[in-house]
């Protein structure tokens, strides 16, 4: 298994011949995107209409939940990122600290578990947009990986701790509507 995951990883990593315009758009996606989804949920969760107020505390409860969750597992199993090994090429300055599961998936996975269960609960208008949320995820996580941070592994078991984390959020985020109230949409409406 171990060779088959580090052969994984060095054909997703990228290499001395890529073009530094790919490079740098792949560090975006890596450091920029996911601040700006958190941005994003945060907006929306103060200035939304009610109903896409509510898909925007389901995300920040799930990503919040799945950042926690990452960061306790990283705790007490802590596994090496590639660049610890020696392999690859690492792309993105970081930290020598335990890479997994990697929190960045974690928490990209967590917002598109929870945006896409409350657009399938939606009007049907609006189903084809929840597309988004798993290609934002699935960039977010192979950038990672990409630019040597993480082992394909971290960001599959990212993706894991991340629908876990929005399948958990839901009956909590359902009471904090209800306390809410007046300005959130009918918490009833979390209903897978």
């Amino acid at each position: 298994m171990t060779n088959l995951h580090d052969q994984l990883f060095l054909w997703i990593n990228l290499s001395a011949q890529t073009p530094p315009v790919w490079l740098a758009l792949v560090r975006l996606c890596s450091t920029a995107l996911p601040p700006s989804l958190l941005l994003g949920v945060l907006l929306t969760v103060a200035l939304g209409r009610p109903g896409v107020r509510c898909t925007a505390v389901h995300m920040l409860a799930a990503m919040a939940l799945a950042w926690l969750l990452a960061h306790s597992i990283a705790g007490v199993w802590p596994m090496p990122r590639p660049f610890a090994l020696g392999l690859g090429q690492l792309w993105l300055e970081h930290k020598n600290t335990p890479g997994f599961p990697s929190s960045h998936a974690s928490v990209a996975w967590a917002f598109a578990a929870a945006g896409w269960w409350r657009l399938s609960a939606g009007p049907a208008r609006w189903r084809p947009v929840r597309w988004v949320f798993p290609a934002l995820a699935l960039l977010i996580s192979w950038s990672r990986v990409a630019l040597g941070v993480h082992f394909p592994f971290d960001v599959l078991a990212g993706a894991a701790v991340g629908v876990l984390a929005a399948a958990l959020g839901r009956p909590l985020v359902r009471r904090l509507l209800a306390h809410l109230g007046r300005g959130f949409a009918d918490p009833a409406r979390l209903k897978p």
